[in-house]
C-alpha cells in the first residue's frame, strides 16, 4: 500500500513537472520531421533572401533551414525550437559551419516569439498549426515580409505563389505569401485636380470598395496588395502606388500622380 501510495506521488509529481513546463511552452507539438537539405534551399530561393534579411525558421529542428540562410545567403538566421536537444544540436553545426555570428537559437515555443525582427520566416509545421499561426504572422511582420510554407498552407489565405520541387524521395510543396500592408479604411484621395474618396475593403491581400469620384461611385473590380504596393483599378481608372502607413502616393495608367490619406 505505501509503495502504492509512493507510486502516486511520483506520478503525480511527474504530472506537475509536465504542467509547469507546458505553462512555459504553452504551444503544440509538432513531430520533427526534417525538410531535406536542397527544399530548405529552395524555400530560402522562394523567399528571395539576400543579406539584409533577418531569417527566423518557426519549428527550426536541427537548424538546418538557420545554417543554410547564414551559409549560403549571407543572412541573418534565428531558430525557434521547443526541444531542448536541437537547440543544441543546431548551435553545434552552426558552430561547425562557421556561422555561429549570424545564427541564434531559442528555446521557446513558437507561439511566444516576438516576430517583429523577422523579414522571412520559414515553416514546417502542419496545416492547423499555420492557422493559429497565422493572426501574429499578420499582426507582427511588417508589411513586403515573406513566408514560405512547407507541404502546409494557411487556409482561405491565399499564397502568392506556389512552387513544386523535387526532393530526394518526393515531390514537396512550397507556399509564398507577402504580407500586405493595411488599407481597410476611408481614404480622402487626390487624383491629379480632382478629389474622390476611397472605401476600400481587405482580405488579406484581396481588396475591394468604391471610389468615389465626380458625383459618381465607381466599384473596385480588382485590387490586390503586394506587401507595400497597392493596385486598383476602378470604372476604367488603373491605379498603383506604394503605401505607407496611413498615407499612399503612386501614379495611375497615364502616369498622373495620386495620393491618399486616410480618415478612418
Amino acid at each position: 500500500m505505501r509503495r502504492r501510495a509512493a507510486l502516486l506521488a511520483l506520478l503525480l509529481a511527474a504530472a506537475t513537472g509536465c504542467a509547469e513546463l507546458r505553462a512555459r511552452f504553452p504551444g503544440p507539438d509538432v513531430l520533427f520531421i526534417a525538410t531535406p537539405e536542397e527544399v530548405g534551399v529552395e524555400m530560402l530561393w522562394l523567399a528571395a533572401v539576400t543579406p539584409e534579411d533577418v531569417v527566423f525558421d518557426l519549428g527550426s529542428g536541427d537548424g538546418r533551414v538557420v545554417v543554410a540562410a547564414a551559409r549560403d545567403f549571407g543572412a541573418r538566421g534565428v531558430g525557434v525550437e521547443i526541444d531542448a536537444d536541437l537547440v543544441n544540436t543546431s548551435r553545434d553545426t552552426a558552430y561547425g559551419a562557421g556561422v555561429t555570428e549570424r545564427t541564434r537559437f531559442l528555446w521557446q515555443d513558437l507561439f511566444v516569439t516576438d516576430l517583429r525582427e523577422a523579414t522571412v520566416v520559414t515553416l514546417y509545421l502542419r496545416d492547423d498549426v499555420n492557422l493559429r499561426l497565422r493572426p501574429k504572422l499578420l499582426e507582427e511582420l511588417a508589411p513586403g515580409s515573406r513566408v514560405v510554407s512547407h507541404d502546409f498552407d494557411m487556409g482561405d489565405w491565399k499564397p502568392d505563389r506556389v512552387k513544386r520541387v523535387r526532393g530526394p524521395h518526393r515531390n514537396h510543396t512550397l507556399y509564398l505569401w507577402l504580407i500586405p500592408a493595411n488599407v481597410a479604411g476611408v481614404w480622402r484621395t487626390r487624383l491629379g485636380e480632382r478629389e474622390a474618396v476611397l472605401n476600400l475593403t481587405q482580405r488579406y491581400q484581396t481588396l475591394g470598395g468604391t471610389l468615389s469620384l465626380d458625383g459618381r461611385e465607381l466599384a473596385i473590380t480588382e485590387g490586390r496588395m503586394a506587401g507595400d504596393e497597392i493596385r486598383l483599378t476602378a470604372g476604367g481608372l488603373v491605379l498603383s502606388g506604394r503605401v505607407s502607413g496611413d498615407a499612399i502616393e503612386g501614379t495611375d495608367a497615364s502616369a498622373a500622380a495620386w495620393t491618399a490619406h486616410r480618415i478612418r
